[in-house]
Order: C-alpha cells, then sequence, then structure tokens
C-alpha cells in the first residue's frame, strides 16, 4: 500500500489535495491527525491502487519526522512509498513543476537529521518525471530537483511540487497535471542510478532520465558534494537500490569529478555515460 501525504501549512499542498480527491474516487476511512483519513476504492494506473491511503497533517511536511512509522504504529498499515503533496519556492520565481528525493547532505536547515538521506523511488520518480513532462503547463519548467531538505524517513519517499510563487501553488490547472501524472503512474524501463553534479535543478539528470532508460534516485548538486563521504555515497546508493553513480562530469570542478570517479573505481561501481543507456521510447 502507497501513502499520499498533504499538510495544512501548505496551501499547494492542499490544492493538490482537494484535486486528487475530485479526479479519482476516495471514501473515507476514519481519522488521522485530525483529518479525514481517504482510502481509494479503485485502481488508478499501478501507484495509485485501491486502497492507497490520503491523509492531511497539520505540520508542514518537512518536519513530518517518521511520519511513517507513527502511521504504521497507529493504523498497523504497513506502506511501500510515501508521495509528498507540496509547494516549491524560488528565489527566481519561474514557474515549475518539480519531483525529487529528500534528505540532507550537510546540516538540516529544513528538517530531517545533518547529513542523512530518505529512501526514494527511483522508478516511480522518473515515471513522474515522464508523466509531468506529457502533461507539461504552458509555460512551466519540467525538472528534477537534487536531494535535499527533510523528514527523515525509512520508507521510499517523494516530493510532488508546485512553484514557485504563491501565485501558482493555488492554480488548478497546474494541480490538475500533476495529480493526472500521479494517477497514471506505471512502472518504467531503466537502470537505477544516483547522479553526482551539476546544478540544484538537475539539468543533465532530467534530460537523461527524459530521453534515456535510466532511473535516477538520489542526485547530489554541486553545493552537496563538499559534505559527500565515502558512507554516504555508499548509502545513497542502497536508498536508491542503484548500480552505479552517473556524474555529471562538465558540472563539477574537475578536482572533485577525478576524486569521487577514482574512488568509485576502486571500489570497482559502475560509472555510467549517457552511451551507456537506451533510448526512450517516446510516451504514447
Amino acid at each position: 500500500m502507497n501513502l499520499i501525504i498533504a499538510s495544512n501549512e501548505d496551501s499547494a499542498s492542499i490544492n493538490l489535495r482537494d484535486r486528487l480527491l475530485e479526479m479519482s474516487e476516495w471514501s473515507t476511512d476514519g481519522e488521522f491527525d485530525n483529518n479525514t483519513l481517504w482510502k481509494l476504492t479503485r485502481d488508478y494506473g499501478e501507484f495509485c491502487k485501491k486502497n492507497t491511503r490520503l491523509i492531511t497533517i497539520n505540520k508542514i511536511h518537512i518536519h513530518a519526522e517518521k511520519i511513517d512509522e507513527i502511521w504504521v504504529e497507529k493504523t498497523g498499515l504497513n506502506i511501500e512509498n510515501i508521495v509528498f503533496l507540496s509547494r516549491h519556492k524560488a528565489a527566481s520565481g519561474k514557474p515549475s513543476l518539480t519531483v525529487h528525493p529528500i534528505g540532507n547532505w550537510g546540516a538540516a536547515e529544513y528538517g530531517g537529521d545533518e547529513g542523512k538521506i530518505s529512501g526514494t523511488s527511483p522508478n516511480w520518480m522518473t515515471s513522474l518525471l515522464l508523466n509531468i513532462k506529457k502533461n507539461q503547463i504552458e509555460g512551466y519548467d519540467v525538472c528534477f530537483e537534487a536531494t535535499h531538505h527533510g523528514p527523515l524517513l525509512k520508507t521510499p519517499t517523494i516530493f510532488l511540487e508546485i512553484g514557485s510563487t504563491e501565485s501558482e501553488w493555488e492554480k488548478i490547472e497546474p494541480a490538475k497535471a500533476l495529480i493526472k501524472s500521479l494517477l497514471n503512474l506505471k512502472p518504467v524501463k531503466g537502470i537505477n542510478v544516483i547522479g553526482i553534479g551539476g546544478g540544484h535543478y538537475t539539468p543533465r539528470f532530467t534530460e537523461a532520465a527524459l530521453n534515456y532508460e535510466v532511473c535516477f534516485g538520489h542526485m547530489v548538486a554541486n553545493y552537496g558534494i563538499t559534505h559527500l563521504t565515502e558512507e554516504k555515497i555508499l548509502k545513497a546508493i542502497e536508498a536508491s537500490n542503484a548500480i552505479g553513480i552517473y556524474f555529471h562530469r562538465k558540472g563539477m570542478k574537475k578536482s572533485e569529478y577525478r576524486k569521487w570517479r577514482e574512488w568509485a573505481e576502486k571500489k570497482k561501481m559502475r560509472i555510467f555515460k549517457q552511451t551507456d543507456y537506451k533510448i526512450r521510447d517516446s510516451p504514447s
């Protein structure tokens, strides 16, 4: 069973939740955090299956530490994946539809724990990116974001976001595009990798996932590389169920690329290039 989480502290999250309730069939199933608990009554795609649960929490979601463990303790129901419905905020103010894994390579300024990352779902996250691109709204960018912020969870988790200002957070059409993408999720072809290098909006990894059979788990932007350790990379590979690393070589400092490439080679890890991937079939 999968769990979808909205937050009363986030207008975009409530917008997305309301669109989800409008666009699919749910029944009430009691309460959680003094808010209605919803249960999906039939299958939509292969992620939003019958009995998927939807909850609204009262605190902001980036601080919902151990919400997966709290859920199991209170309901007795195990969960396989979590999707948080969320706003995206950026200084640029550029309208965007994004998806990303969570955790902190360095300090935990926005939830989670310092230097710790949550589980993630490369296949589902890449499938979401592909669907969002298919359902793209004119004027909105579609991309991954690098791993950032909390909460810290054991369960594979994805943040699905509308950005980047309050104006976009409450618009109906971009919210519908994201919910349509979520409801139509199906597994996609691709090998699981982690990505290292480049900017926060991971243009190289986004482009690769959209055009080639590769699925990204955790991604480290350049600002996170200074916090990397061998242990953190190994944890990222484990949390992403990945079989190797894809470096955005041209987006990194040469010294950092050389350091981590040589380390990976000594560990006999697979280092992928774009030519290693099959071209992805065009979405139908």
